[in-house]
């Protein structure tokens, strides 16, 4: 961030993360591929905060996305919030769905669930380079497993 060059302006980050945000909603899904050649650089990585340095690449985002579409077909991601500080769009967001089985080893219940989720997205160049995130899906489990 050393020039101004490196300052992402709020328009600009809402041009890429709109678009990413979509795929994970149903009615915005469309081609996950599609999606992530407009807006994913090729040496993205994502971090899920798992592990120290646990990352995985484009194609397994692609991978990971498609899958919340067939294990939570009615998914929403509403983006609550986002502030853009230098060439990163911190994003607060609210993700909700119903699995159509069995999540994370809670049970199919036909339960539905609500959480948080805050991501740190690194854009350059227009495109996703880094994405930090993290959700609440221990309180997802606690929302489908509760009597």
């Amino acid at each position: 961030m050393s020039s101004l060059s490196a300052v992402l302006t709020d328009a600009a980050a809402k041009a890429v993360i709109t678009p990413w945000y979509s795929q994970f909603n149903i009615a915005g899904r469309g081609d996950v591929r599609a999606t992530h050649d407009q807006v994913v650089a090729p040496e993205y990585r994502s971090y899920t905060g798992d592990g120290p340095g646990e990352s995985w690449d484009r194609e397994t985002s692609i991978k990971v996305i498609t899958g919340f579409a067939q294990s939570i077909p009615d998914m929403r991601f509403t983006v609550k919030e986002v502030f853009v500080v230098g060439e990163r769009a911190i994003v607060r967001g609210e993700v909700a769905g119903t699995p159509a089985g069995p999540l994370f080893g809670a049970p199919h219940t036909g339960k539905s669930f609500r959480i948080m989720s805050i991501d740190i997205q690194t854009i350059k160049d227009g495109k996703l380079v880094k994405t930090y995130h993290l959700e609440n899906w221990l309180a997802a489990l606690g929302q489908l497993r509760a009597a």
